[in-house]
């Protein structure tokens, strides 16, 4: 039967695992394992249907939806301890990793979903049938947490299933990227742990979580360094946004007692806010700040 769609449709390919680009097609099986890919354009919406329900197509292992060379790369080298850093045009990295709640629907139908509201380059890494991690470059169009929850709630409408995402940061492209991303699995744990309830988690919303649960000293610098970034070091605007928060962000009263203008500690704050993305006017990135001032000191 594979070999009489063959006929019917001969823009199509049989092997899935030698495809370089799989999400151009959809994907059929047969009883016996043969596989068929079909250009998405040359089927109608009937077809694909009709066609899926006769030929589902099974991918049990994950290593096929790894399988062109930047994701393999990319696969080898964070789930696999390879140690040789992926080829990429990138500077600088940022991990979001996922877990759906279900496979009931085309892996490549998500895929395409998720990366259509991406930067044309980013790319989906499956570590098994229900997770994996979204890995895209920095550039301005980048969606904040907020923006990101939209797009989950979007393909969670789409595709009858609950996904959780843990947003981590930007990081440049050398040999510690692998180290970020183990520490912002562990990250990703916690939000599960304690934020069952949030479909989008980052760094900020797991630290004080992450405090009460205990931290070793390594693991403890290295939430500061993300958190605090540049200004870990400033001691001068530091002791400003600890003012400021022991002032229960009373702007006029820190003022006053650092012997500075209202406008001088405004600038300070703004800065601190462009230079970390902690937003201390907010009590959730006001305590996060407070606790990783406390303990950088």
């Amino acid at each position: 039967m594979i070999e009489k769609l063959k006929l019917k449709f001969p823009g199509a390919i049989k092997d899935f695992s030698s495809c370089s680009e799989p999400e151009r097609y959809e994907w059929f099986q047969d009883e016996t394992g043969d596989q068929l890919g079909i250009p998405k354009s040359d089927m109608s919406k009937e077809e694909v249907g009709l066609l899926r329900l006769l030929f589902p197509f099974k991918t049990m292992d994950v290593t096929e939806r790894n399988a062109n060379l930047p994701k393999k790369q990319w696969s080898d080298f964070l789930y696999k301890n390879s140690s040789i850093l992926p080829l990429t045009s990138w500077d600088a990295v940022r991990y979001t990793q996922f877990t759906v709640s279900n496979n009931d629907h085309s892996y490549l139908d998500f895929e395409e979903a998720f990366l259509a509201f991406m930067d044309g380059g980013a790319l989906i890494i499956w570590e098994n049938d229900l997770s994996g991690v979204l890995i895209e470059g920095e550039n301005s169009e980048n969606y904040d947490i907020n923006g990101f929850s939209a797009v989950l709630n979007t393909l969670e409408s789409d595709f009858y299933l609950k996904i959780r995402t843990f947003m981590g940061g930007f990081h440049s492209v050398n040999n510690k990227i692998l180290d970020h991303f183990l520490m912002e699995q562990k990250g990703f744990k916690l939000s599960k742990e304690h934020l069952s309830n949030m479909k989008a988690a980052n760094l900020p919303m797991v630290f004080p979580h992450a405090v009460m649960a205990g931290l070793e000293k390594s693991d403890s610098g290295w939430y500061i360094e993300q958190l605090l970034r540049d200004t870990k070091d400033d001691d001068e605007l530091i002791s400003s946004v600890k003012m400021y928060i022991e002032c229960s962000s009373n702007a006029s009263l820190a003022a006053k007692r650092l012997f500075i203008h209202r406008n001088s500690l405004q600038y300070r704050i703004d800065k601190f806010i462009e230079k970390t993305g902690l937003d201390i006017r907010s009590f959730q990135h006001c305590f996060t700040t407070y606790l990783a001032i406390l303990m950088n000191n």
